[in-house]
Parts: C-alpha cells; structure tokens; sequence
C-alpha cells in the first residue's frame, strides 16, 4: 500500500500498486480484503500506478482499512464487472456522496478523449464531498464544476437532482452518467427518461463474490457484480417495478 490520505472530513484515499487495476474502465470495482474481516467492494476511484479507492469508515472492516499505514498490505481481487461505455461529445455526470469515486476517473478518461464534461458534485457539507482537488484540477481543463451541498455550503443548497431537470432542458448532454445512493439515482433515472437522455448508472448492491456465483448481488434477473455495476438506460427501464 502506497497512501493513505484524509480527503474529506469523512472519506480516506488508499492508494496502492497492482498491475489488474493499472489498466480497469472507470466504473469497475475490486474486492478488498483486511484479515479477520469480510471482504468489501470498492469502486476505484484512480486507475493507474498507483490505483485507489475511496472510502467511508462505516463498519469494522471499512474502520480497519482507513487506520492502515503507509507500506502495510491490502488484499485486492478484480477489477470486476462492466464499467462506463464513453459515448457521445457532451457528457453530463452526477454523483453524490462515496458515488463520486467512480465518476472522477470517468470524467478524466472522458477529458482524454477530447469529450465536454459536465459535474455535478452533491454532499451534506462542503467538508464531507470527497476528491475535491482532483475535481479542481478538472476545472483547469475546461470541466464545467456544479456543487451542491444540503447546507449550501458550497455551490446550491439542495440535494444532487435539484439543477438536473432544468440543466437537461436548457442544454442538450448525448449521455448522462450517474453514481450514488440508490434514492438519487432513481430521480436521476426518472430526470433523465423525462427529458430523452440516455444514461449509465452504477448501482450498488450486496457483492460477495464478485464472480457471479452466490446471487447475494440479484436484482430482478441481473446480477450486479457480472452484468453491470454500470446500467444502461434499457436495461434499467427493467427495474421501474423493482424500485
């Protein structure tokens, strides 16, 4: 393990080498393991050398991984599952909270490509929105940055959704990209079908295998961690009656 890095009041960046991840698609997940615990999905929120991801102390195993030093040993499996498709020349993410991990990557690779990124960054707090400065280094390569925190703190007060269905009709996007808690990603998908964007979604369910062989991660008749994380809008039209 290379780092471990505070990068919001309440989320740590683990950065660590390991050739699999050097070359995931944004929206993959890797399955970490800390002895004596279970192992958790993480999406990566760096791909690369070093690789990383980002996460919130929330249980003892995720509380164990954060307290970890720099040069002490990770267990890592993946990357697994199917990531972000890039398409289209203007791109519209939207994350909120830990969803923001996978979506910096994406919104790199997307600004590689020569594609016009918009972001939509959502949190509680100003303090509580992780990867921040990764996110201003975006801005100063043309990046257009939209934040909203619950407190107003920074950008609008609100929550994620509430720029979107005026955002979508005001300006046309050939794809909207989202990750975050379920809630959100629901108005998002609904946001968008109202307004005939197509759009990829990174869902979150139980993941213990990461090999599609336990089912713990069903959703109707998909299974998370071998179908997607990532969603396209036909195959989420499938999980109206299950939301």
């Amino acid at each position: 393990m290379e780092s471990v890095e505070r990068d919001s009041q309440i989320t740590y960046t683990i950065r660590f080498r390991d050739e699999a991840c050097s070359k995931a698609e944004p929206g993959q997940f890797v399955m970490i393991w800390v002895p004596s615990e279970n192992e958790c999905p993480m999406s990566l929120s760096e791909i690369g050398t070093p690789a990383a991801i980002t996460v919130r102390p929330v249980g003892r195993a995720t509380e164990k991984l954060c307290k970890k030093k720099e040069g002490e040993t990770i267990w890592v499996r993946g990357p697994y599952g199917r990531g972000f498709t890039l398409r289209g020349d203007s791109n519209l993410l939207i994350g909120g909270g830990t969803g923001i991990a996978p979506l910096i990557p994406l919104a790199e690779k997307l600004v590689e490509s020569g594609r016009k990124v918009t972001l939509i960054l959502a949190g509680q707090t100003a303090n509580t929105i992780p990867l921040l400065s990764r996110a201003r280094r975006l801005e100063k390569q043309g990046v257009e940055l939209i934040y909203v925190t619950e407190d107003g703190s920074l950008g609008f007060k609100g929550v994620a959704t509430d720029p979107l269905d005026n955002l979508l009709k005001e300006r046309r996007f050939d794809q909207l990209y989202t990750c975050g808690p379920e809630e959100m990603i629901k108005k998002v998908y609904n946001i968008a079908k109202a307004n005939k964007t197509p759009i990829q979604a990174s869902l979150e369910r139980y993941i213990k295998c990461g090999i599609s062989l336990c089912g713990s991660c069903a959703i109707g008749r998909y299974l998370v961690c071998s179908d997607g994380p990532v969603f396209h809008e036909n195959q989420l039209k499938d999980f109206e009656n299950i939301w």
